[in-house]
């Protein structure tokens, strides 16, 4: 069931950014849609012969056994699945999940009765590397407990690589310097110092992996691909200079997490909140 939960929450989050989800609703006790459902259904179908679809989910209201609820809630998906019939693409790792009412979004039990499709459309199938990237890491992150290296009162003298040997697994490390050319993903020639470091770092603890995590400031929606395209950027980097690609994992927050509240009161501020983080994941 956590894995349910994982894929329902994540998708959740994300596709609430890009806007790409339908849902559509059953009656009571049913896995078929009335004939009103059907025909939106139909219609969907009609818009998005170009888009794709990444996962369903189904659920059920807490009328019921928790068991037949389940049940139920997974036919439902099949039935949406039969009718879409091949007509849009899906991804080769698509998911059908039937939560039943194990995730109740609503005190109405008609507005809990439904099959919620997850889907980028032709505009948004660029997103998709990143989108899938960031969900698979996201789980890796929700099993570990991060905490910011600056709580862990380690004395001030000691060297970076000194530091690593103390450190937990889901330790954070904000990266300082870290600048990239406007608007880009393209490091500047003075984060690669600061990343140098890091080099040596990951060469002098070959067992040890991590989470590159990219942060954007200045605007209030997320621009998840631009942070996530920058986290891949210092990846890439540690890559060209031998690091195992198997070690490491990157993410993009976009602006959801700054440290001072957006719009920023001054450049210091935005330069806070535009920051790239490694966050030890093993060690």
């Amino acid at each position: 069931m956590q894995l349910r939960f994982f894929i329902f929450f994540g998708l959740s989050f994300y596709f609430s950014l890009a806007q790409e989800q339908v849902s559509f609703y059953f009656q009571s006790d049913k896995f078929e849609l009335e004939q009103e459902q059907v025909s939106l259904l139909n219609k969907w179908i009609e818009n998005n012969t170009d888009s794709k679809i990444i996962s369903i989910i189904g659920e059920a209201d807490a009328n019921g056994t928790t068991t037949y609820n389940e049940v139920l809630s997974v036919k439902r998906v099949d039935y949406i699945v039969q009718k879409i019939n091949n007509k849009i693409q899906v991804r080769a790792d698509f998911k059908k999940v039937g939560l039943g009412e194990s995730k109740i979004s609503s005190s109405i039990d008609a507005e809990n009765r439904k099959v919620t499709i997850y889907f980028l459309s032709k505009t948004k199938l660029h997103l998709e590397e990143f989108i899938i990237n960031d969900l698979t890491v996201l789980k890796k992150l929700d099993s570990i407990t991060i905490v910011s290296v600056e709580k862990l009162n380690f004395s001030p003298k000691l060297a970076i690589e000194a530091v690593i040997k103390k450190a937990p697994v889901g330790t954070l490390f904000t990266l300082e310097d870290i600048q990239f050319q406007f608007d880009s993903a393209e490091l500047m020639k003075s984060a690669k110092i600061e990343l140098d470091n890091w080099l040596t770092v990951l060469n002098e603890n070959p067992q040890m992996k991590i989470v590159i995590q990219g942060h954007i400031c200045c605007i209030p929606k997320d621009e998840i691909l631009l942070s996530s395209q920058r986290a891949k950027s210092v990846m890439k980097y540690f890559i060209s200079r031998g690091i195992s690609e198997d070690r490491m994992h990157y993410i993009g927050f976009g602006s959801s997490r700054p440290k001072y509240k957006i719009p920023e009161k001054n450049g210091y501020e935005a330069l806070m909140n535009r920051r790239v983080e490694i966050v030890i994941l093993e060690k």
